[in-house]
Order: structure tokens, then C-alpha cells, then sequence
């Protein structure tokens, strides 16, 4: 009895723990008010890459500041631990490719969609050369994997193609 409800325990421990870290959302309030708002989608791909690119500057520069204005309208800079943040980036990726496939599906004829596809990819690829530069950072296993998913996810990024 005292050990089922000890492995009772620990399962509920577990799961409420999975569940804590699947809480944190990948985008600022303040972000996904952008994106909500930006319904064009060059525009949107545009608020993804701004989002990646602040979490590439706390990663860069911990003690980044940002302007007022910037503040205003973007929110604070995101917090989190090193492989929260590559979390971050990577999710923010992920969404991304996934609206400009919805948009494809929606409408392949869009003139837009080129447009936004070459701006994600050139972001991502100029994000690559900023998240290699961070491996020598990265000391413990967990920071080293977010790394890795992060970079993987740049790389696909900028092999996307319109069919």
C-alpha cells in the first residue's frame, strides 16, 4: 500500500512538473499581440524573426537594454534560462514555417509569400552564424541540446521552399 501510494506520488510529481514546463509560452504577451495584429503574412514572418532576434540578444548579451519605444512596443526582453530562451527561438521558428505553410495552403498564389519565405530565410541564416558562435557557452547537456534543436530548426529554415 505505502508503495503505490509512494509511486502514486511521484507520477503526480512528474506529470505536474511536465506540465509546469510546458506552460512557458515561447512569445511575449506583448509578441503575440504582434503577431495577432499582423495578418499580412510578410508582415508576421517579420514579428517571428524580431522575436527570435531578441532572444538571440539576451543569449549574446545578458545585460542587453532596449530603448523606451522598443520597450513600448515589444514588451520587456524575454527572461528565461539559457535553454529556455533556445527553446524560445526554436518554437518561435517552428511557428513561423507553420503559418507561412497555412498561408501557402490557403493561397498559392499569394505574391506575398516569396516575399516573406526569402526574409525568414535570410533571418535564419544570419541567426545560424550568432547561434554556432554560442556552443562554447554552453556547459551543461541540457543548454547543449536546446542548442542543437535550435540550430537544426535554423537549418531547416533555410532550406524551406515554396512547391
Amino acid at each position: 500500500m505505502t508503495r503505490l501510494a509512494l509511486s502514486t506520488f511521484c507520477l503526480t510529481l512528474a506529470l505536474s512538473a511536465s506540465a509546469q514546463a510546458q506552460k512557458r509560452d515561447h512569445l511575449t504577451e506583448e509578441e503575440a499581440d504582434q503577431v495577432r495584429e499582423m495578418q499580412v503574412i510578410d508582415k508576421r514572418i517579420e514579428v517571428f524573426i524580431h522575436a527570435a532576434e531578441r532572444r538571440l540578444l539576451v543569449l549574446t548579451n545578458p545585460e542587453a537594454k532596449q530603448s523606451k519605444k522598443e520597450e513600448e512596443k515589444w514588451g520587456p526582453l524575454p527572461k528565461g534560462t539559457r535553454a529556455e530562451l533556445l527553446g524560445d527561438y526554436k518554437n518561435i521558428l517552428a511557428e513561423a514555417m507553420e503559418k507561412l505553410d497555412d498561408a501557402y495552403e490557403r493561397d498559392q498564389k499569394n505574391s506575398l509569400i516569396p516575399k516573406a519565405l526569402a526574409k525568414f530565410k535570410e533571418a535564419a541564416t544570419r541567426q545560424l552564424a550568432q547561434l554556432r558562435a554560442l556552443a562554447p557557452q554552453m556547459t551543461d547537456k541540457r543548454e547543449q541540446q536546446a542548442l542543437a534543436d535550435a540550430i537544426e530548426e535554423a537549418e531547416t529554415a533555410t532550406k524551406g521552399s515554396i512547391q
